[in-house]
C-alpha cells in the first residue's frame, strides 16, 4: 500500500502540530511495512533543519525513514509550481492521499488530481470548520465552502477529525451521507520517559507554549498569573514560548510590563529538540488558554513530561480532569488563575500523583506506537 500526505509544512519544521503528528503517522506506519511519502511546502524550514537532516528541496529526502518531498515557493506559500508539477505526474502513482487543511488552495488542487485520476483521498480540516475559527475571514470561507469546496470535496472518502468537539463543529458543513473518522493526533512519547518523584518536586514555572496568536488567548493567561498572591508570584515564572505576528507579540509584552512583577515572565521565542524537552522537564503546569483548539499537540507533549495541563474549556480536553492530571476551565483570567493557584499550592504527595497520572494517560491513550494500525487498517480500507 503506497500512502502519500500533501501539507503546507513538514518535520522538522515547527510551525504547527500538524508537523510532528503527521511525522509520527508517516514514520510509524513506514515501520509497520506502508510504503509512505509525504509532499509539502519548505515553510517552516530553517537552514539549520536542512543541513541537520540532508534535506534536498524539489527532490526526495529520507527524514527518520520517512520519504519526503520539501518544495520552494514564490513570493507567497500559494505560488509553488514546481509542486504543482509534481502533483500531476505523481499523485495516481498512490493508492490513497491523506490532505491536511481544509482551505489551503494546495489541497483543492491535489483534491482535481485526485479527482480526476481516481485516487482515493481523505481530507483533515485540523479545526478549519471550528466556529471561532471560521469567523476568520468567514464571508469568503462560507462562499468557497459552498460553490467550489463542496463539489470539489465530493468524492473525498472520508472527514478525519481528531476529537468528539471537531466531529460536531464539522458535520454542519456536510449532508448526512459524509463519512466522519475519529483518529485522535497519536504522539511519540518522550525518551524522557516517567520522572522520579524527586525531579518531579524541582518543577517550578508555568508554561505557555505554542503559537503566539490572539485566539490562544495568552493575554488572559498573564492576567491571572499577575492576579495570583506574590509568595506565589516570586516563587513561579510565567515562560510563554513560541512566536507570532509582531504586533500582537509586542502588546502581550506591553500588558506585561504595565506590571511591576514583569521581570518573571519571559518571552523565550520559538525552542524544539533538546531545548523544548527542558522547558517542559522544569514546568509546573502547562497552560492552554485558547478560544479554538480542535486538538492541542502541546496538551499531549506536556503531558508525556508529567507535566500536569490546564485547559479551557474552547479545547477538547474534558478528560484531563476525569483522568486527574489536569483542569479544563472556563476561559477567563478569574477561572485561570484559581485553578492554577490550586495546582501551585498542592501537597507534594498529591501534585506528584497528579504528575504521574499525566503520564501514564498519555501512555495509555495516545502512544502512537500502540495505536498506529488502527491508522494502517483505516487506509487499506479505503485505499484502491
Amino acid at each position: 500500500m503506497k500512502i502519500l500526505y500533501i501539507l503546507g509544512s513538514y518535520y522538522p519544521a515547527q510551525s504547527g502540530g500538524p508537523n510532528n503528528s503527521i511525522h509520527w503517522q508517516a514514520k510509524y506506519l513506514s515501520k509497520e511495512g506502508v510504503d509512505v511519502s509525504v509532499a509539502s511546502l519548505k515553510t517552516g524550514l530553517t537552514q539549520t533543519d536542512i543541513n541537520n537532516y540532508n534535506i534536498q528541496l524539489n527532490s526526495k529526502s529520507k527524514v527518520e525513514g520517512v520519504k519526503a518531498y520539501y518544495f520552494n515557493y514564490f513570493f507567497n506559500r500559494y505560488l509553488s509550481f514546481k509542486f504543482y508539477i509534481w502533483l500531476i505526474f505523481n499523485i495516481n502513482k498512490f493508492d490513497f492521499v491523506q490532505l491536511t487543511s481544509y482551505f489551503f488552495p494546495i489541497t483543492w488542487f491535489s483534491a482535481l488530481i485526485c479527482n480526476i485520476t481516481k485516487t482515493p483521498f481523505s481530507i483533515a480540516p485540523r479545526g478549519e470548520l471550528e466556529d471561532n475559527a471560521i469567523k476568520f475571514n468567514r464571508p469568503i470561507k462560507i462562499i468557497l465552502h459552498k460553490i467550489f469546496l463542496k463539489f470539489l470535496y465530493g468524492k473525498v472518502k472520508f472527514i478525519m477529525v481528531t476529537s468528539i468537539q471537531e466531529l460536531e463543529f464539522s458535520k454542519k458543513y456536510f449532508n448526512e451521507k459524509m463519512i466522519f473518522e475519529l483518529i485522535p493526533n497519536y504522539i511519540e512519547i518522550s525518551k524522557i520517559g516517567k520522572l522520579l518523584e524527586v525531579d518531579i518536586l524541582k518543577k517550578k514555572n508555568i508554561l505557555y507554549l505554542g503559537r503566539l496568536h490572539p485566539k490562544k488567548g495568552i493575554a488572559n493567561l498573564i492576567k491571572a498569573y499577575f492576579s495570583l498572591n506574590e509568595s506565589i508570584i516570586n516563587s513561579h515564572l510565567l515562560l510563554i514560548t513560541g512566536t507570532g505576528e509582531l504586533n500582537y507579540v509586542n502588546s502581550l509584552k506591553e500588558l506585561v510590563d504595565s506590571s511591576k512583577y514583569n521581570e518573571r515572565v519571559i518571552f523565550l521565542g520559538h525552542k524544539q529538540g533538546v531545548e523544548k524537552e527542558k522547558i517542559y522537564k522544569q514546568s509546573k503546569v502547562l497552560v492552554l488558554p485558547s478560544y479554538s483548539e480542535n486538538f492541542g499537540n502541546v496538551v499531549l507533549e506536556s503531558l508525556s513530561h508529567s507535566t500536569p495541563v490546564i485547559s479551557s474549556k474552547y479545547t477538547p480536553w474534558k478528560s484531563l480532569e476525569e483522568n486527574k492530571c489536569g483542569f479544563w476551565v472556563e476561559n477567563s483570567p478569574n477561572e485561570l488563575a484559581a485553578k492554577l493557584k490550586d495546582l501551585l499550592t498542592m501537597e507534594d504527595q498529591k501534585y506528584i500523583k497528579y504528575a504521574t497520572n499525566s503520564y501514564n494517560y498519555v501512555c495509555r491513550e495516545f502512544d502512537i506506537g500502540k495505536n498506529i494500525e488502527k491508522l494502517n487498517i483505516l487506509y487499506k480500507n479505503y485505499s484502491k
